[in-house]
């Protein structure tokens, strides 16, 4: 494939974006195949095996949990170190978020980046860490799309007519493809790599050129998946909201917007300030002593074994932690429902549900209704501690689905609390508006936190009553946390 000398061929330019779209799709296709398979692997059918051996009960099953993530922190730790290059959200965030998209940031051995960032990804998914495959797969289908648009493009002009770098443009269309091929939500995952490289509550300059090209990865991607690779798959949402309000007024849907939008924006807030308090105190720079070091290789030393070191600790702390709040473990889609619904889907019916042995010790039983707020408030705040822990401890993934799993008990609590005075059922408004909210605020990707909860909604979700709210709470969390503090999650380049 060539592109014209007058760099005005637009066929072209979708025909490549199509093309990684396809691409990031089967990649994105496969790997999750192959973590539904490790996940399943190691906790459930290992379990069931020692237990079958006389190994696991009752008494001693639940200490399977922290020796797992132990482990797999500990195993984090060595792989961190031998598998350079690294490639990693923030990384594709610093890169793309300037005036000028500074590309010397991507890894100059772009393929090899690519295969230690889903191997990393998929050890730190396996072994039940908060983060999840969604940030690995926008940096994996960048990296395709930089990689594939060097070979097609290297030899021409590659400047559009407005001056944006089409190997910029190509990493946008992998980043779609993947994303929306893992996720299995059209437009959702154009919408996300564009707002994600945005400080605020918008998309980034490039998104006049590479907006199009995106969303042709993205439809590309969802074809092969739905069309070829899983055709039997039911297509549509499958997260069911309980009933909302009937007929909410407006002042109801403003007061909610305002409440749900301003308490994502603290949570937010809270979250990222948190994250980066921890990764100040594990991750803060050795100051060597002048008269012992010369060479530096003590210090170099010290971060290796700093390395294992910490992702163990890290592996030991969300391990003790999902002992007692087993929900909290994974990255939330899977078994997002529970969350949702109060647990009144009970954790072991889910996708990521485990054995009962395994969580028979567990503070709030994860396969029972929430029987009280500060129950929900626990499994909430929880959460949000053990995403935290996985970020500070830089085990490469992604918070959209963990925010919203955080978010929902939450949200769920407060409704409670209101329901006793104002004699109101749990408003399901309230929760995806927080949810919504919590996202985005972190993230600043309002309309593509929109269009994940509601696209992944089920058909009796009442989304006409649901969505105003949830759009005013998204960008309402997004202005606020903005205003409540100038730091945020990621580092953006000016």
């Amino acid at each position: 494939i060539s592109i014209d000398a007058d760099g005005n061929d637009d066929g072209i330019l979708f025909r490549q974006a199509a093309i990684i779209g396809i691409v990031t799709a089967a990649m994105g296709h496969v790997y999750g195949h192959i973590l539904d398979g490790t996940v399943k692997g190691v906790w459930n059918y290992l379990p069931k095996y020692l237990q079958k051996r006389g190994i696991l009960d009752n008494s001693v099953g639940h200490w399977y949990i922290p020796m797992t993530c132990s482990i797999g922190g500990l195993i984090m730790g060595i792989l961190s170190i031998k598998l350079k290059p690294s490639f990693v959200v923030a990384d594709f965030v610093r890169a793309l978020s300037g005036s000028d998209a500074d590309m010397s940031i991507f890894p100059t051995k772009l393929m090899p980046a690519l295969s230690n960032l889903l191997l990393l990804s998929l050890v730190t998914s396996t072994f039940g860490f908060s983060v999840g495959p969604e940030a690995p797969m926008v940096c994996a289908g960048g990296l395709v799309g930089k990689a594939l648009s060097n070979r097609w493009n290297h030899d021409s002009i590659t400047k559009t007519q407005i001056g944006c770098d089409r190997d910029v443009i190509m990493t946008y269309a992998g980043a779609a493809g993947a994303l929306t091929a893992f996720m299995g939500i059209p437009l959702a995952g154009s919408i996300f790599a564009l707002e994600l490289t945005r400080a605020s509550a918008g998309m980034t300059s490039a998104a006049t050129d590479a907006l199009v090209p995106a969303v042709v990865a993205s439809v590309a991607a969802l074809a092969f998946i739905r069309g070829f690779a899983d055709p039997h798959s039911s297509v549509g949402g499958h997260f069911r909201y309980l009933p909302s309000i009937p007929n909410p007024s407006g002042r109801v849907t403003i007061v909610t917007s305002l409440v749900c939008g301003i308490g994502g924006a603290f949570i937010a807030t809270i979250f990222h300030k948190s994250v980066h308090l921890l990764k100040d105190i594990l991750w803060s720079e050795l100051v060597p002593d002048n008269d012992n070091v010369k060479d530096g290789s003590i210090q170099a030393s010290f971060q290796i074994h700093r390395e294992v070191l910490v992702k163990t600790a890290i592996g030991i702390a969300v391990g003790a932690l999902s002992m007692k709040y087993p929900t909290t473990m994974f990255w939330g889609e899977g078994s997002l429902q529970t969350a949702i619904d109060g647990q009144r889907t009970p954790f072991a019916d889910t996708k990521h549900g485990l054995p009962s042995f395994l969580t028979a010790h567990a503070n709030v039983d994860p396969n029972a209704p929430f029987e009280t707020s500060w129950a929900a408030i626990q499994v909430g705040v929880a959460k949000l501690i053990s995403i935290a822990l996985a970020c500070a401890g830089k085990f490469p993934g992604g918070i959209i689905f963990p925010l919203f799993f955080a978010a929902a008990p939450i949200a769920n609590a407060m409704c409670r609390i209101v329901s006793q005075h104002l004699e109101i059922p749990v408003n399901s408004v309230a929760i995806m508006a927080l949810m919504a909210s919590t996202q985005a605020s972190v993230t600043r990707t309002p309309l593509a936190s929109v269009l994940m909860l509601t696209l992944s909604a089920s058909s009796g979700t009442e989304l006409s009553k649901m969505l105003p709210c949830v759009i005013l709470s998204s960008y309402i969390g997004v202005f606020c946390s903005r205003y409540i503090s100038k730091e945020s999650y990621f580092t953006y380049s000016k």
